[in-house]
């Protein structure tokens, strides 16, 4: 019985975390993939990958993609999880 408050009270505060951040992120590749075909038709956005190394113009909407992929992908195992901790209250 001690295990299952604690996994309550752990997923009690994981379930809105992961909610937000689940949202956030799909929220995330949408800007990611607007912001890289802006900045390919020359819309004055700064895209780099570090300090000094910037991202050619013509790859753009690539990168933006790239980014977009990366961010649904781990959009899509959060929602995974999140569905795991509500599947876990067995109401």
């Amino acid at each position: 019985m001690g295990v299952s408050i604690l996994k309550r009270i752990i997923s009690l505060l994981a379930i809105p975390v992961l909610g937000v951040f689940t949202v956030g992120l799909c929220l995330c590749t949408f800007i990611a993939v607007v912001a890289g075909l802006l900045y390919t038709f020359g819309v004055d956005i700064r895209m780099q990958l570090g300090p000094n190394f910037p991202v050619p113009t013509y790859l753009g909407l690539p990168v933006g993609i790239l980014f977009g992929a990366l961010l649904l992908f781990i959009a899509f195992f959060s929602w995974k999880l999140l569905k795991f901790f509500v599947a876990s209250w067995n109401v």
